[in-house]
């Protein structure tokens, strides 16, 4: 329907922004914009067009981007300078068998998480560590201390 009706889903998008900057003013806010299961190729042209407002950027999700095959990352990379905020999770990606996990910690899925982290560092990117438990977070944790500089006082 949204590919179908483009001219009509990007005026919605237009109006967004619009307000969104409005409403935004002066005021040292960013939207950012998330990947999940996959942006869609009229997505992607929305998305751009809010990316050239300085109130728009990305949050990376790298299990998300895992979990559905990274179909994403080019379009991701290809905006690094939007790149403000990471979600930080291990994952598994979907195969013939498997519709992929997400949300483990850092440990135990297939993501290089020191590669993740390097890009957001560069990026000057917020991270947020995203875990589904407390058991999660622990071991999350725990990894990062013994394989980065991240957490390290």
């Amino acid at each position: 329907m949204y590919e179908r009706n483009f001219d009509i889903y990007m005026d919605s998008f237009k109006n967004f922004r619009t307000l969104c900057e409005e409403w935004i003013g002066n005021d040292n806010i960013v939207i950012a914009i998330e990947n999940t299961d996959g942006f869609k190729e009229y997505e992607k042209k929305a998305i751009e067009y809010l990316l050239n407002s300085p109130k728009f950027g990305l949050t990376w999700d790298i299990g998300h981007s895992k979990a559905i095959g990274e179909t994403d990352v080019p379009f991701i990379m290809s905006h690094k300078d939007k790149l403000w905020h990471f979600h930080i999770h291990n994952a598994k990606a979907k195969s013939e068998t498997t519709k992929g996990s997400n949300h483990l910690s850092l440990d135990d899925g297939e993501i290089d998480i020191k590669e993740r982290l390097t890009t957001a560092e560069k990026c000057n990117a917020k991270c947020v560590l995203e875990t589904k438990t407390i058991e999660s977070l622990k071991k999350s944790v725990k990894f990062l201390k013994a394989t980065t500089n991240f957490l390290k006082s």
